[in-house]
């Protein structure tokens, strides 16, 4: 039993990663032309998505783990965000060797101008689908949804 479970796993896995493929490039010319017009790169959008998620300040260091990547990589994502004002940073109240990351409101307006345009191609996959497809996909995706408290 536990090998027919596996197997249903492993291909459920499979046609997860298809679709979720299929889904993310649905757009990418009209995503990657939104980073390109905000003068930001992937990275950076995802230091933006980070700190509105964390909806306060973030130390450098902090912001790396969640990023998963070097501090170096990411001070230097920061620095451009800082230059285009959609960052700000300051020195780290508790510990003056470190600086703290922050949301500027111009960081908010690309995150979700940039994101804006994911959606739409989501919304544009969404509506090709045949209307059972759609059904069955909210019904699949909604306890899910609801169990990650997304």
């Amino acid at each position: 039993m536990h090998a027919s479970t596996a197997t249903d796993t492993t291909e459920l896995a499979k046609d997860l990663g298809l679709f979720l493929k299929r889904v993310f490039t649905s757009n990418n010319r009209e995503f990657f032309a939104a980073l390109q017009e905000a003068d930001i790169s992937f990275t950076q959008l995802k230091c933006l998505g980070v700190l509105r998620e964390a909806g306060s300040p973030l130390p450098l260091g902090t912001l790396a783990d969640d990023l998963v990547l070097s501090p170096a990589a990411v001070s230097r994502a920061v620095d451009g965000l800082v230059q285009r004002h959609a960052l700000k940073r300051e020195e780290d109240p508790e510990d003056r060797r470190s600086k703290i990351v922050s949301l500027a409101p111009r960081g908010r307006a690309i995150y979700e101008r940039v994101m804006a345009v994911r959606l739409a191609g989501l919304r544009d996959f969404v509506e090709e689908l045949e209307p059972q497809e759609r059904d069955a996909l909210g019904t699949a995706l909604h306890p899910i949804i609801e169990r990650l408290s997304l």
